[in-house]
């Protein structure tokens, strides 16, 4: 290898021109990527904050109904039991009045000389 060979790669590796020129370029070059980079990045975190506000706002949406329907079950069966409840205390009530009406009209045949037939076995 000749001397000019030799040298033509060393010459250009102190502060010429060229060198400080590509070497400005680079750091032009890297600064974009990494300006790019974090970008992309702020970019990629935002859209994972998205996704999980979506994601709250559709289980708090599905919360929110199934609470609806266990309320709704709740009150059914409430009023199912107050239906019970009334029903039973009419069916008593209806009972005493039954008695107390047979009761009234055994006096009044009672007091004509009558009764009621009741047969005996």
């Amino acid at each position: 290898m000749s001397l000019s060979t030799s040298l033509r790669y060393e010459l250009n590796t102190g502060g010429s021109k060229a060198f400080k020129e590509s070497r400005l370029r680079q750091q032009e070059r890297i600064q974009t990527d990494e300006m790019m980079a974090d970008r992309q990045n702020v970019v990629r975190l935002e859209k994972i904050t998205n996704q999980r506000a979506g994601w709250h706002t559709n289980l708090e949406k599905a919360s929110w109904n199934k609470n609806i329907q266990h309320q709704d079950k709740k009150i059914q069966e409430e009023l199912r039991l107050a239906a019970k409840a009334s029903l039973a205390v009419r069916q008593k009530a209806l009972q005493n009045q039954i008695a107390r009406d047979s009761e009234q009209y055994e006096q009044e045949l009672h007091l004509k000389g009558k009764t009621f037939f009741k047969q005996r076995i």
